[in-house]
């Protein structure tokens, strides 16, 4: 007989739990929709999303400017001439 409470109990509590649980979510999501899609987040986002593309392109460089000096540098080592056409045998 106590299991048979116990188990309407955790009916009854999750039927109530689950709607207010529910509309507290939809409140919350719908809140959260409306800041992201404001004006100032957008444009925030839109400007991370510059600083980043810009940030991405400069590393780029770097990264082929220093792989060319290692290049050079290799040639260097080995007498290669990476700029010239070889010389006739």
């Amino acid at each position: 007989m106590k299991f048979l409470i116990f188990v309407a109990g955790v009916g009854v509590g999750f039927v109530l739990g689950s709607k207010a649980g529910r509309q507290a979510y939809d409140r919350i999501k719908h809140q959260v929709d409306n800041f992201t899609q404001s004006s100032p987040v957008q444009q925030v986002k839109s400007d991370v999303k510059d600083l980043a593309g810009k940030a991405a392109g400069e590393a780029g460089d770097r990264v082929s400017d220093v792989i060319d000096k290692a290049s050079d540098k290799l040639d260097d080592l080995t007498g290669k001439s990476s700029g010239s056409a070889s010389t006739a045998s």
